[in-house]
């Protein structure tokens, strides 16, 4: 009888989401994969960017140095930015700061 009690009163209880939980979750993981794909792909383009910038010099084309110095500059803040401050939000924060009621 006591067991029959215990288990009405867990059915009237709300229960927790847990995937909304694991949803968050995943959510994070993706914005994580999503930077590191990024990165990869500045990575590959600052390289690209550097090879072209030997080949130039050792062909004396002094004119083409100043923009391909300048595209890596580019791709060196725009990887600093990634690493540094593109986050998922917290639940608690938003973007502009202030506290979620």
């Amino acid at each position: 009888m006591i067991k029959d009690i215990r288990d009405s009163s867990d059915q009237t209880k709300p229960r927790l989401n847990r995937s909304s939980r694991n949803l968050a979750g995943k959510g994070r993981t993706a914005v994580a994969q999503a930077r590191l794909i990024l990165l990869a792909m500045i990575n590959v383009a600052q390289l690209w960017v550097l090879a072209a910038t030997v080949e130039a010099a050792l062909a004396q084309r002094f004119s083409a140095l100043l923009p391909l110095v300048i595209a890596s500059g580019i791709c060196f803040v725009v990887s600093l930015t990634l690493i540094f401050w593109w986050r998922p939000a917290s639940r608690r924060f938003t973007s502009s700061g202030y506290l979620k009621r």
